[in-house]
């Protein structure tokens, strides 16, 4: 059984404020701070045999919308910040003081922690077992019936015959505006042996090598005679075709899943990436399973986030916690994180210029 913590930081009735200005030396860096606010300081505790040191806020007031709100920020350390802000400092200060017991005691309370993390891990391992056995074992090439001048479709499908949208993929048109398409892997021309004609193969070949499928050891694309009613209906709609049109209707060959694309599944159901060392002033903390909250000098705020992809892992940086506003993409974390010092200046620099104005 967990043992609940609860931090002292809770029965806080009153607090020592201690009001700042720029001149009095204890006013937090930042040109994001007004003018002038107050500093509370928050107790050390120990916590189910952990220690938490104490901590000191700011609260200051700024104007957001043509309003006057009051924001909480701690003054310092690497510890996340709360962004707590209210029309009232009272209100405030609650808000923060609140939010600084509950990790406290999330923290101090490991057992909890590790059943999440536990239910999390079997969750995504189930999910990537679900993924593994559903991965497609045939490729099929059929032709369209009627037609008059030509038309395939490529097919990947499991052993028991389902597939996907993204799995059926047009050769013999461009498809939609903006699908990726190889086009010397587009047979446009004149289709002389059915569903085997070379070039068909040629351009099913690469959108295969392009999903992270390849030939099994040995098989070969192969005539497929299917379901009885649809051998009637192609033996119906021939005479409607051109001679070299009429058979084979569809071919087969087995496949399967390159190791890129096993990597990849590893890394979509798998633990998120750790981040590489980060550069001075500048701290990580998780906010979701692939996203960290990115803070400089404690007084500026970024999101990260990371999405596996087949053919290169993509990170993102965003401007807002909501991740509506994309600022740079990259290959890798590090990039992304080297930039943060710079975008930081010219932040502040372009806030400069606003009061200068």
């Amino acid at each position: 059984m967990t043992t609940q913590a609860r931090s002292i930081v809770r029965e806080i009735v009153t607090r020592a404020y201690l009001r700042y200005t720029p001149t009095n030396g204890r006013a937090p860096e930042g040109t994001e701070y007004g003018v002038d606010g107050w500093l509370f300081d928050l107790p050390s505790e120990t916590l189910n045999g952990r220690r938490f040191p104490p901590c000191t806020y700011a609260a200051y007031q700024v104007t957001r919308n043509a309003e006057l709100v009051w924001m909480v920020r701690e003054v310092g350390g690497e510890r996340r910040q709360v962004g707590i802000h209210s029309t009232t400092r009272k209100d405030a200060l609650a808000l923060a003081v609140g939010a600084v017991a509950h990790e406290r005691e999330k923290a101090a309370t490991g057992g909890e922690l590790s059943q999440v993390s536990a239910a999390m891990t079997e969750r995504l391992e189930r999910m990537r077992a679900g993924q593994l056995a559903a991965l497609p074992t045939v490729a099929e090439i059929r032709m369209a019936y009627p037609l008059a001048g030509g038309g395939a479709t490529l097919r990947l499908m499991t052993a028991e015959g389902s597939t996907s949208e993204r799995h059926m993929i047009p050769l013999t048109e461009r498809g939609a505006a903006g699908r990726e398409n190889d086009p010397a892997g587009i047979y446009l021309d004149t289709i002389s042996d059915g569903a085997n004609t070379e070039g068909l193969k040629i351009a099913a070949g690469w959108h295969l090598m392009r999903l992270g499928f390849n030939y099994a050891h040995g098989a070969a694309w192969a005539p497929y005679t299917g379901r009885a009613s649809s051998e009637a209906q192609c033996k119906e709609w021939a005479p409607m075709l051109p001679e070299a049109h009429r058979w084979p209707h569809t071919v087969r060959v087995a496949i399967t899943a390159t190791a890129e694309h096993l990597a990849y599944i590893d890394r979509a159901y798998g633990p998120a990436p750790e981040l590489p060392d980060l550069p001075v002033g500048v701290s990580a903390h998780p906010s979701g399973p692939r996203s960290w909250q990115i803070c400089y000098a404690n007084r500026r705020f970024w999101q990260l986030s990371y999405w596996p992809r087949m053919g290169g892992d993509v990170w993102t940086l965003y401007a807002d916690p909501a991740r509506t506003k994309s600022l740079a993409r990259a290959a890798s974390p590090g990039e992304l994180l080297a930039t943060i010092p710079a975008r930081d200046a010219e932040a502040q620099a372009r806030a400069a210029a606003r009061k200068g104005y």
